[in-house]
């Protein structure tokens, strides 16, 4: 075919950076737009004359670009010099065809806008023009090459011939494709502007409008959520862990102490006291004074009392009253008999220092002071009249409300659940509890047996509940455990009478139902508190108590803040029109009072708008868990003053949101609640699937000392990325350090409770994900449903402070980073504003167009939310990414959604930082102080993600001298995951590759594995003739799988399933686990070992090769079972991922032949399964099957040429290849590959006998003996392919004639036209071609006189086959 080979090697002899490839391609790119046009214009003068201008043109400018060469020497450069040479004059094209730009003036100064219909016509012509100047611009266009020929069809650049015809016929298709492709670039921007413009308007929207927001939903982080609504909903959840924080410390610092002095007890104790029994004592000790008061009954007294309003200056930073009063709830401190008692005890029997005594009575104070500050909060929304009910019900329960811990009772909110959701007590706690049932019946005369105590006691615990929040209302005992089972009648004294042994088997007076605890008698209370585990410790009492106000508290606060931002947007936006709409529109409110206001703001029909719940009563029950019906609030602001109803009545509100309209998306977000499926088939699933993949992403993240190393040094990224860098910043060090929530550490608790407020900390992706998955199971509890000893329960308790302890410094790594990235984002905004004159007070537009005023507390909400916005959080993954983690497939798919979105957003920022002007002072007039920022943010940016890997993989091979080529070859011979890795390179003194994969440390992995893998797939297109575009598109197909495969490739635990039961034994990388012919009892052992393996912890591989490595030389037991040895410091390394993985050829080499021969394996039957199925086969789908058949085969063939290659650039010598590929009876495959030639597929005389037999059996000729002439010539033509590019070529089946015969038909019609061929006329006439016609054939060649002429070898040999057949028949 005149294909000549070219050697992978022979393409580029010198190395060129990266770097400087791109940088020669901007200028090389727009040399090439000139020479493109000058191309262009000789190949017109050429046309129907036989000149050669257009070679003229192109070796002139191959003379004047200097910039060529180094551009092509990179996938990077080739893929920027074809960008500029098209881009710069199809850019501008548009531009001036579409006239988009002017029409857009000339309609604003008109006071009009565009239509539609007109922005499409304009857009039609633009991208004409676009496509036109892209066909006449481009410098090579059979180099460029376009999608035709890679999908083939019309556009497919003909490179078979020269002529000027050719190179403006292939211009043409490249300028169509340019075209086409603008129009499709414009509709996906129109998408992306769409899904921009509609998201979280809070308008109704139709159609089109309509299925975008619904699309874009899926991915954005508020989902059907308004904005404004995500955003105080994160507040929200903000405050409420930092009053969990606060109880949290508190917790761990009574703990400690606590332990400390239990152990010193045991140690002094006459009678030795275990250490648990001691420190129960010590607990329950150190609970009664925290919860001393100093009431008549020794509880808690709430002082309730005026104070004044404190403000903050925000021009001097000081702080002032305002002359107003508030309300104040302050529970009153310690007694102080209580505290000299406890110490006295403390120190003389528990020998406890001064110090640690001190340290519990802070921490006492500290959680008072927390819950008043809880119970203020609470007590000035109410009504006066609600706050009376208020003021006597708190002293009464106070005590109840919050010391409320129970082991074995979950808590709820204000509706009972039937809980048979509750953990089961130990079975110890059981029989204990049925011997107490039984002695308390027998106080009453009554007798239990054994079988009816213990379904009484089983009643009890499952029915039992603990109603959440705080009520007011006179019937209620906010607090107290509430039986929505039955409880024992016998166990209230007021009975005690009634009852008798008869009666005692009668469901009438047995039983009682709606029970609360302290109607009970007193042994009565004891024994079941008992059996339901009640905690008397400060630190259930801290935690549990804390979280119960919080909850109630933090909840009223968020329905408040709802309707306060929404009554902010609705003054802007009345203002905004009041004003006659100067300025862009402002957002517009999402709470409305009914639905012709709804309508009036946000437009649609009433129909669009649903009322989020009833203004009548307590309807808001079933948005808010909490409400309590005898708490009536007051309005939250002015404008909420008074509400009414639609018959003008004054509504006495229990939750703001009462009576209020929303979207019918938003309204209904505040019902929806997640019910878990509790069927069988789910069941099963969660424990075959769920369970161990949590467990394994628990194990291999959370529990895995490497990892942690890992995830603190990969975290330095988001701060890099973001223009943060810790060199010089020490104060910023160590304020992050100090405020980490981690063994060790802890020493700024409130500044990281004010960053949970704001919502920077605690938010780390993986670990969030891990424990959703581990929450969606409900982990451990379906086997601690038979027995709490018993169990995966049982297992975890004993590791519950380590994983507690794991997650911690888990956290702790994430949180430095955006701590360090806060404090660096707040001095650089403050440093901005002030060196452009900004002043304390000063009032300004931000960078989203709205007004603030310029003080501490701008600084900090505007880092926060920069944190947010570009460093990964969990808050922000959307309800879909997040519903993925229930799918068998994925691993912490969570991650790379955030890792695609703070990447986009720190670029958006960036740009936005650049743009950004404001008046801070009038006599400069508009300034741009955050310009600087911008650039620094971005290129921090581009140094992360791009120059730092990229930088360090040229470092290393200028260092190691390792060349393109070898890094190419190396990649053929990693393992899968690394094949499109950054791959930094090493080569020690023997010349032995080795290399670290960049990747395990480059958070930014996501979004530039996919660039990197279509460089590799432009990099590997160099040595075909398909041109680069070819090239690029089979690179974006592979780059689209790089992006999806955190979302769609196998999770740990079903990788290990699928490697035993889908790849019968074997890995993704080809590990073999078990041999065919080993026993069945030793695959089932080794297929446990194996799924064992995924559940491991500690990173027991790396843990495993690290002490290996620090074997004795000489010590056999330096090699591992395969034989492998490991170097000390290259395993230390690996602890913070910078491990160097050796390439080895000689062992992969022989997986390379296994897939070579099941490749050769599957390329066969893809012929015998398409032609031997047992029906009748024609000969054109026999040589279609041979075709596709040999189009497979050659792909493998190519494949392991190219493996080859690879490997003799890597140090294999081609005897050892050959020995190699000879021991797997692949000789002559391997003298055809070691040459770079294909060998086609041939038929053996098996199988042709199999079709002779199968034609005899139907009665029909043997298609196969039709089709014989026609493969064999095939086989001819592919001998002559060549392996070193990718050629295979497009064959056209001769049996298929549905073009041909009309093709020859008007070539034979010509050539009859010609006065010359008149003799020709008295031939014998012979029938051609079905539908031809009547032609002149000759009766020798029986071939027309146009078909000797215009057939090759084989048409002539199909044409001549087919009338044989047709004078047969």
């Amino acid at each position: 075919m005149g294909v000549v080979p070219l050697s992978p090697k022979d393409n580029n002899t010198e190395d060129t950076s990266w770097a400087l490839s791109m940088a020669a391609a901007i200028p090389s790119g727009i040399i090439k737009t000139f020479e493109g046009a000058a191309t262009f214009g000789a190949a017109l003068l050429d046309l129907g004359i036989d000149k050669d201008r257009v070679e003229a043109v192109e070796a002139y400018f191959d003379k004047i670009n200097p910039f060529d060469e180094a551009a092509a020497a990179t996938g990077i450069g080739k893929i920027t010099e074809l960008i500029v040479n098209i881009g710069v004059p199809g850019g501008l094209a548009f531009k001036a065809a579409s006239g988009l730009g002017k029409a857009a003036i000339a309609a604003k100064q008109a006071g009009r806008v565009i239509s539609k219909g007109e922005k499409a016509r304009r857009f039609g012509q633009g991208a004409l023009g676009a496509g036109l100047a892209e066909g006449i611009a481009v410098g090579d266009v059979q180099e460029a090459g376009t999608f035709g020929d890679f999908m083939g069809g019309p556009t497919e650049i003909n490179r078979d011939s020269d002529s000027a015809a050719n190179e403006l016929l292939n211009r043409l298709k490249f300028g169509i494709e340019g075209a086409a492709f603008t129009g499709a670039f414009g509709a996906a921007g129109k998408l992306v502007g769409k899904m921009r413009e509609v998201r979280g308007s809070n308008k109704v929207k139709r159609g089109f409008d309509k299925s975008v927001d619904k699309l874009d939903s899926w991915f954005r982080a508020n989902g059907l959520l308004t904005q404004e609504g995500f955003d105080v909903r994160n507040v929200m959840r903000g405050r409420i862990a930092k009053d969990a924080n606060v109880g949290d410390v508190a917790m761990r610092e009574i703990d400690k102490i606590t332990d400390k002095l239990a152990r010193s007890y045991r140690n002094v104790a006459v009678d030795k006291v275990p250490f648990l029994e001691a420190k129960k004592t010590i607990g329950k000790e150190l609970n009664d004074v925290l919860m001393s008061g100093t009431a008549k009954n020794g509880k808690l007294k709430p002082k309730f009392q005026m104070v004044d309003e404190i403000a903050l200056d925000p021009k001097t930073g000081k702080e002032f009253k305002t002359g107003k009063q508030l309300y104040d709830v302050q529970i009153e401190s310690i007694p102080l008999a209580k505290k000299e008692a406890l110490r006295k005890t403390l120190k003389e029997t528990y020998k406890a220092s001064d110090e640690d005594i001190t340290k519990l009575f802070n921490q006492f104070d500290g959680i008072r002071d927390t819950w008043s500050e809880l119970f203020t909060i609470m007590g000035r929304r109410l009504t006066p009249e609600s706050l009376k009910s208020f003021e006597d019900m708190i002293p009464k329960y106070i005590n109840d409300v919050l010391d409320r811990g129970y082991e074995y009772v979950k808590a709820t909110g204000r509706n009972p659940i039937q809980l048979a959701a509750n953990n089961r007590p130990s079975q110890t706690l059981i029989k204990e509890a049925i011997k107490e049932f039984q002695d308390i019946a027998a106080g009453k005369g009554l007798t239990l047996n054994d079988e009816l105590a213990k379904d009484m006691v089983d009643e009890v615990w499952k029915g039992a509940y603990l109603p959440g929040g705080i009520t007011i209302g006179k019937t209620t005992a906010p607090g107290q455990v509430r039986f929505a089972g039955a409880v024992p009648a016998f166990m209230k004294d007021s009975l005690a009478a009634t009852l008798d042994n008869k009666s005692i088997l009668d469901p009438k007076y047995n039983r009682l139902y709606n029970t609360n605890i302290s109607e009970l008698s007193g042994v009565s209370q004891d024994a079941i508190k008992k059996l339901l585990g009640k905690a008397k410790n400060p630190m259930s009492t801290i935690v549990d108590g804390t979280a119960n106000l919080s909850s109630v508290v933090r909840s009223q606060q968020f329905f408040d803040d709802l309707i306060l931002k929404n009554n902010e947007l609705k003054k802007n936006y009345d203002d905004w029109i009041a004003g006659g709409r100067v300025g862009p529109e402002p957002r517009i409110p999402f709470l409305y009072n009914n639905t012709s206001d709804a309508m009036r703001y946000a437009g649609g029909t009433s129909d669009d708008f649903a009322e989020i719940t009833s203004a009548k009563g307590d309807a808001a029950r079933e948005i808010d868990r909490w409400l309590d019906p005898a708490a009536t609030i007051k309005s939250v602001d002015a404008d909420e003053v008074v509400r009414t109803n639609a018959k003008g009545e004054i509504l006495d509100l229990l939750n703001p949101l009462q009576g209020k309209f929303a979207l019918k998306d938003y309204a209904q977000s505040f019902r929806q609640t997640q019910e878990g499926a509790k069927s069988l088939p789910r069941q099963l699933y969660n424990s075959l699937i769920l369970y161990p993949k949590g467990l394994s992403q628990m194990s291999k993240t959370i529990l895995a000392p490497f990892t942690h190393a890992r995830n603190f040094i990969s975290a330095t990224a988001f701060a890099a990325a973001n223009g943060h860098l810790p060199f010089g910043q020490i104060e910023d060090v160590k304020k992050a350090f100090n405020a980490l929530q981690a063994k060790g550490f802890r020493r700024d608790n409130p500044f990281y409770q004010e960053l949970l407020e704001l919502g920077v900390v605690n938010s780390n992706v993986q670990l969030r994900q891990v424990a959703d998955l581990l929450e969606d199971v409900d982990f451990g509890k379906t086997l601690n449903k038979l027995d709490s000893d018993y169990g995966l329960g049982r297992f975890l308790k004993g590791l519950r402070k380590i994983k507690r302890g794991a997650e911690d410094y888990y956290t702790a790594e994430d949180d430095f980073w955006k701590i360090f990235t806060y404090l660096g984002e707040k001095s650089k905004l403050d440093k901005a504003f002030r060196s452009k004159g900004m002043k304390p007070g000063q009032e300004f537009i931000d960078m989203n167009g709205a007004k603030q005023i310029y003080d501490d507390q701008y600084l900090k909400r505007a880092a926060a939310d920069l944190v947010k916005n570009n460093v990964p959080n969990y808050a922000f993954v959307s309800d879909f990414i997040k519903g993925l983690r229930q799918l068998p497939v994925g691993n912490f798919v969570a991650f790379p959604a955030e890792i695609i979105r703070t990447s986009a957003n720190i670029v958006e920022t960036a740009l936005k930082e650049i743009n950004y002007k404001t008046v801070i002072n009038k006599k400069d007039g508009l300034v741009a102080p955050l310009r600087s920022r911008g650039i620094q943010r971005l290129t921090g940016m581009a140094l992360t993600t791009a120059a730092l890997p990229l930088g360090t993989v040229a470092a290393a091979q200028a260092i190691y001298n390792v060349a393109d080529e070898e890094i190419d070859a190396m990649r053929r011979y990693v393992a899968d995951w690394s094949k499109n890795s950054v791959l930094v390179p090493f080569k020690d003194e023997d010349g032995k590759l080795s290399y670290i994969d960049f990747s395990h440390l480059n958070a930014y992995d996501t979004v530039t594995r996919p660039i990197q893998t279509v460089l590799n797939a432009v990099n590997s297109g160099r040595a075909d003739e398909d041109g680069l575009v070819d090239d690029f598109v089979l690179g974006m197909f592979e780059s689209t799988k790089e992006l999806g495969s955190p979302f769609i490739s196998e999770s740990i635990w079903t990788e290990g399933l699928a490697d035993i039961f889908v790849r019968r034994g074997r890995t993704q990388d080809n590990r073999q686990l078990w041999n065919e012919k080993d026993a069945i009892g030793d695959k089932i052992s080794k297929s446990i070992s194996h799924l064992v393996e995924t559940q491991t912890p500690l990173n027991w591989k790396q843990l495993t090769r690290l002490g290996l490595s620090i074997r004795p030389i000489d010590d056999l037991g330096r090699f591992d079972e395969r034989g492998n040895q490991y170097e000390f410091g290259n395993e230390l390394a690996g602890i913070a991922g910078l491990r160097r993985v050796e390439v080895n050829p000689e062992k992969s080499f022989n997986y390379k032949v296994t897939d070579f021969k099941k490749g050769v394996r599957n390329s066969r039957n893809l012929f015998t399964s398409a032609t031997l199925k047992g029906g009748v086969v024609t000969p054109e789908e026999i040589v279609d099957a041979y075709i596709n058949a040999n189009r497979a085969l050659y792909e493998t063939n190519r494949e392991m040429y190219l493996d080859i290659e690879a490997a003799k650039t890597l140090g294999m010598s081609e005897d050892q290849l050959a020995e190699r590929m000879v021991n797997r009876g692949e000789t002559t495959a391997f003298n055809f590959l070691n040459e770079g030639l294909f060998r086609p597929l041939s038929i053996s005389g098996d199988v042709q006998g199999l079709f002779e037999t199968k034609a005899r059996e139907l009665g029909v000729r043997n298609p196969f003996e039709q089709a014989y002439d026609v493969i064999g010539r095939i086989q001819e033509v592919l001998a002559e392919v060549p392996l070193t590019g990718d050629l295979f070529p497009d064959l056209e089946n001769p049996f298929r004639i549905s073009v041909l015969p009309n093709a020859v038909a008007q070539a034979n019609q010509i050539i009859n036209n010609n006065p010359a061929n008149a003799a020709m006329a008295a031939a014998p006439v012979n029938t051609g071609f079905i539908g031809q016609g009547n032609v002149n054939i000759d009766p020798v060649t029986r071939l027309t006189a146009a078909e000797e002429v215009l057939l090759d070898p084989l048409e002539k040999r199909y044409v001549k086959g087919q009338r044989t057949t047709t004078k047969l028949t």
